[in-house]
């Protein structure tokens, strides 16, 4: 299957479409290789992601099940510019921006596109017949403009038959004053497809008067929706504790572990809720583990914030919790402690060393974790006495002696140092 785009990136209902056709095809036990024009990942069970013009990929080390064979998903990459509603300048634009990058700066060797929107769709399409005839497949499956050019080079290298899947013509994009190369494809698409398929009626009988497409090889598609549940939207009340996580979302943070905990944490407090300050190569795999337990209507991904929002987070929430692997020091508990906020380390934190008044966990222990993220929401003589002891203990450190402590080094090094 030749498509523009998957979700999550997405630009326009095609990619939707795509996505729900796909999941649709694997519930009914269809084996499909999806080739998408750029780089794509997709929340889909059992997707493969292999690079177009790779090695093959290394044979499974057990033998798969029947049912492993046949709802498997492999993603196909090809390196392109071209992407959804891209116009003939845009293209242009994008190679003379490409074009300007010292060699350093271009990914992957040097330019290997075509010099125009029209000789780009061809070397595309010359990628697709390469992918065509190391795949194994049954039929070609196409959808829009840009893909017909693919979908007729990889049935000319594969022999098998072609469908085309148009979701809109040049006619309707362009109000009657249509680009004749597009159109050109799409006539010659629906001319060597075996099938077209239109998403509606309305497509079809375009297809019919003004492509020339016979009756008797047009099929209609609609496009549909999967039943699902509204998405939950998170909201913080005034009496709602709130448990945060600041910082780089990554294996040495704990990211994991917090999730774990949370999950803990929300069956003993409904009204519990939680919020995740950063970014990092562990943020998807932490948003995935929080789908996975159910409690997306308990967390906020606040991304990378500014220091005055950041703050305004401290202060908001009822305890913080810094679960790291590994940490050096950790001065987001400082920053926490001197807002007032509770603090829950681990043992092993260089911080826990210059303040007291924090609570203390071994890391990866989320019984212990959650059991104490528990005391704290609910036992407020405990809450309050972390809260004022630990600003306290933030008081009593500056950079100043910090600064001191360093010239203190320096001394040792060159001698007499002038008195500050």
């Amino acid at each position: 299957m030749f498509g523009w785009e998957f979700p999550p990136y997405v630009s326009g209902g095609l990619g939707v479409a795509c996505e729900g056709l796909v999941k649709g095809l694997l519930e009914l036990s269809t084996e499909i290789v999806l080739v998408l024009p750029r780089p794509a990942e997709s929340s889909t069970p059992a997707l493969r992601i292999l690079q177009a013009g790779g090695p093959a990929p290394p044979p499974p080390r057990r033998r798969r099940t029947r049912r492993e064979r046949k709802v498997r998903l492999k993603l196909r990459r090809v390196r392109t510019l071209l992407r959804p509603y891209l116009t003939e300048q845009a293209y242009t634009e994008e190679i003379e921006e490409i074009q300007t990058l010292s060699a350093p700066d271009v990914p992957e060797g040097p330019v290997i596109y075509g010099p125009d929107l029209h000789a780009e769709v061809l070397r595309y399409a010359e990628e697709a017949a390469r992918i065509a005839a190391r795949e194994s497949f049954d039929v070609i499956h196409a959808h829009d403009w840009m893909t017909f050019m693919a979908g007729m080079r990889a049935k000319r290298a594969s022999g098998k038959p072609l469908v085309v899947h148009v979701h809109a013509t040049e006619f309707d994009r362009s109000g009657g004053g249509e680009n004749g190369f597009v159109t050109a494809i799409e006539r010659a698409g629906a001319a060597a497809a075996d099938r077209v398929v239109a998403v509606s009626g309305y497509t079809a009988d375009v297809l019919a008067t003004r492509y020339g497409v016979p009756r008797d090889r047009l099929r209609v598609v609609h496009n549909a929706i999967d039943r699902r549940e509204p998405a939950a939207r998170f909201t913080i009340g005034e009496e709602d504790p709130l448990v945060l996580f600041a910082g780089r979302i990554t294996w040495q943070k704990g990211p994991d572990y917090f999730v774990d905990a949370a999950e803990r944490v929300a069956a003993e407090m409904p009204r519990v809720k939680f919020a995740v300050a950063g970014s990092g190569d562990r943020m998807r795999a932490m948003m995935q583990g929080v789908a996975a337990r159910g409690l997306e209507d308990r967390f906020l991904f606040t991304g990378f914030l500014p220091p005055d929002d950041l703050d305004r987070l401290y202060a908001r929430a009822d305890v913080y919790v810094m679960p790291s692997v590994s940490e050096p020091f950790g001065l987001t508990a400082l920053e926490a402690l001197q807002h007032g906020t509770p603090v829950i380390v681990s043992r092993s934190a260089g911080v826990s060393e210059v303040v007291r008044n924090v609570l203390r966990v071994r890391f990866g222990d989320v019984e212990d974790l959650a059991s104490k993220i528990l005391s704290v929401l609910l036992f407020p003589p405990l809450r309050d006495a972390l809260s004022s002891r630990g600003r306290a203990d933030v008081r009593r450190l500056s950079w100043r002696e910090s600064a001191w402590r360093c010239l203190t080094v320096y001394r040792e090094l060159v001698g007499e140092w002038p008195a500050p």
